[in-house]
């Protein structure tokens, strides 16, 4: 697979808060904040409560209709992102004292205790085994859920205090600072998301990209990065997963993990593995040219893949990059053999069953590949201490 020549003229933009130690850093100080000023609010609100409550001079009780309602939202909002938060800056800080490293699940409770401190509690649903991106993207809408509530709140306080000063003032002012800093928790949370689904290697926002290429994804994210015992795949499917998801495939399952097609199923779709290096896996993502046909190769001219990321170990002349390919094969000729059909006409893919399970085969066509991923495994810009948030 070589790459033929292409020029881009994309400029280089850097990732907002790319670095983890500073947007953890970040997000302690904000979550402390957050967590001081939902303390004032409920007394606030407690105490306005406890006026309203023994004070029915000039309808001064009406503002109970107000204040509980306000209490409610508190409750269901705040005191769920103060118990969340509590637990993330507890487990930025203290937890190397109770885990080895930030990956180490020798502890069970931790498997328990992160999901809730960064409310990715919903990734046991399974939809996300197959969208492993939208765990983030739904972290971010709870936030704005909670900020829009939190806001209804805040107009509560100001009609109860146009109309029973000065039962909601305090708390609406309050209420209104703290309001402006949770929008920088939920912009950082975005942009968090931001960097890990819409990651570049080389900082290149502005490239355009093929339409069958969906995205790098980092190499700290894959399974086998995310492990402690080798070998072993996240996915809770097992052996009977059928995802046609590369991101899962990439995300949830071990390199071992081979994807064969089936002996009788008709023009197969199925998943191919190929590794090249990072300079040529750049080329191929803004264009499909890239996958030039082997002239040499032992099953005849074509692109070849492997049927596991581990296998490409052993069949690669080059290194540095993965690419994980979803390809259509067609019409497809089988062999036990290191050959190639007398005549190719008829076949749109040879298959070589490798005596040792080591399958590959090779396409005639680079239009047969339908989509791809690419991993960079020499990938250190992300180096994600939240990818533990895909594991049970």
């Amino acid at each position: 697979m070589l790459p033929t020549t292409i020029t881009t003229t994309a400029k280089k933009k850097p990732m907002l808060l790319i670095n983890d130690a500073q947007r953890h850093r970040y997000l302690v100080r904000i979550h402390i904040v957050e967590g001081i000023a939902f303390w004032i609010r409920f007394i606030i609100i407690c105490t306005d409560l406890s006026a309203a409550s023994g004070n029915i001079v000039n309808n001064a009780h009406d503002s109970l209709r107000y204040l509980v309602v306000i209490l409610l939202f508190e409750l269901f909002t705040s005191f769920i992102l103060f118990i969340a938060d509590s637990l993330y800056v507890i487990l930025r800080y203290l937890g190397r004292v109770f885990y080895e490293s930030d990956s180490d699940d020798l502890c069970n409770e931790r498997k328990y205790l992160w999901p809730l401190a960064t409310l990715t509690c919903l990734k046991q649903i399974d939809c996300y085994y197959d969208h492993p991106h939208l765990i983030l993207l739904t972290r971010v809408c709870i936030l704005i859920g909670f900020w829009l509530l939190r806001f209804i709140a805040f107009c509560l306080a100001c009609a109860c205090g146009n109309q029973y000063s000065p039962r909601g003032i305090a708390y609406a002012v309050i209420s209104s600072f703290s309001l402006v800093i949770s929008v920088f928790t939920i912009i950082t949370e975005y942009l968090h998301y931001k960097r890990l689904w819409t990651y570049h290697p080389q900082n290149n926002y502005d490239a355009t990209y093929n339409k069958a290429h969906l995205c790098f994804l980092p190499y700290s994210l894959i399974n086998d990065q995310r492990i402690t015992e080798w070998g072993t795949s996240t996915c809770k499917r097992g052996k009977k997963c059928e995802s046609k998801s590369l991101l899962h495939l990439l995300v949830y399952h071990s390199g071992e993990d081979q994807f064969k097609p089936k002996h009788d199923e008709q023009n197969p779709t199925v998943f191919g593995f190929h590794q090249t290096k990072t300079n040529l896996a750049y080329i191929i993502s803004q264009d499909a040219r890239g996958f030039i046909p082997s002239l040499k190769g032992m099953l005849g001219a074509g692109v070849y893949f492997a049927t596991s990321i581990n296998h490409t170990e052993t069949k690669a002349h080059n290194f540095g990059a993965y690419i994980c390919v979803k390809v259509s094969l067609g019409r497809v000729y089988r062999t036990n053999k290191r050959e190639m059909p007398s005549s190719t006409e008829k076949y749109d893919t040879v298959y070589y069953e490798h005596e040792s399970g080591n399958d590959e085969f090779c396409i005639l066509n680079s239009e047969q590949i339908q989509s791809w991923i690419i991993t960079v495994n020499e990938d250190f810009d992300v180096n994600s201490n939240d990818r533990d948030m895909f594991n049970e």
